[in-house]
Formats: C-alpha cells, sequence, structure tokens
C-alpha cells in the first residue's frame, strides 16, 4: 500500500469519529451548551471573557460567525479544547473516485462522439471503468482541474 492509500485510511478513521460530533451539534450552539452545563450563569461567563454580558449572548447566538483565535479563548475559559477540522461529507476514496468518473464521463463521451462519426463505439462501462481507474492512478491532480 502506497503512502498516499495510507494516509487517507488512517484519516479516514479519524473523520468517521468526527461525522457523529458534527450531527449532533447542540441546536444552541456549543459555548451556550457547555457553559449552562458548567452551570454558569451569561454574567459569570462574560466576566471570565471580559466581555459584556449582552456582547457574550450576541457570542453565543452568533457561534458560527466567531474568528478561531475567539473560539479558543473562549473554550480555554471554559476549560474546554477548540477543535477545528475540515470533515468530508463522504469518505475521501469516494470523493476522488466520483470526480474521477465524471472527468471519465466527460473523455468516453468525447471520444465516442468522434468514434461515432466513424461508427466504431466501443464497450463503454469497461472504458469508462479503465478511464477512472488511470485518472486516479496516474493524473490524480488532474482530475480536478476545469474543462
Amino acid at each position: 500500500m502506497n503512502i498516499k492509500k495510507q494516509l487517507i485510511k488512517s484519516y479516514q478513521k479519524k473523520f468517521d469519529s468526527f461525522k457523529q460530533i458534527t450531527k449532533e451539534k447542540p441546536l444552541q450552539g456549543w459555548i451556550k451548551t457547555i457553559r449552562e452545563l458548567l452551570g454558569m450563569t451569561t454574567i459569570q461567563f462574560a466576566k471570565r471573557l471580559k466581555v459584556s454580558q449582552p456582547r457574550l449572548t450576541f457570542i453565543e447566538k452568533n457561534e458560527k460567525n466567531l474568528k478561531l483565535s475567539t473560539m479558543e479563548k473562549i473554550a480555554d475559559e471554559l476549560n474546554c479544547d477548540f477543535v477545528y477540522a475540515l470533515v468530508p461529507r463522504e469518505k475521501v476514496n469516494d470523493i476522488i473516485y466520483n470526480r474521477a468518473k465524471e472527468k471519465a464521463l466527460n473523455i468516453v463521451t468525447k471520444v465516442n462522439n468522434n468514434m461515432s462519426l466513424e461508427n466504431q463505439l466501443s464497450e463503454n462501462k469497461e472504458i469508462l471503468e479503465d478511464t477512472i481507474e488511470y485518472l486516479i492512478s496516474k493524473k490524480a491532480t488532474k482530475i480536478w482541474d476545469e474543462d
């Protein structure tokens, strides 16, 4: 197994564990949820953060729009670790395969259009799979080029 495949496999395990967390995000947001679980009022927490109580309320309601540095400070004050991650919606290999398939379909369609002019249509599925395999193994970065 090559290094890239090992990396994908290793990270995929990590992504899979994060997926559950992202699916179970509290409706009121993480900041308010943790603060309330700790039994801390907005006034108490605002003092710890050195902001006004109305500002804390705004922060809790707009958690998605905070800077990463602000989230790190808030997490620290709640005795938490702030975890920043991009979690692929699908398995990494599936994303790569689907993109290669899209590119391969374009290539095979163009070739078949040219070949149909000469009455030489070939077996699409086999050619498509071979093209996908070729793109993934030999031209991996090219699958992300825009046509």
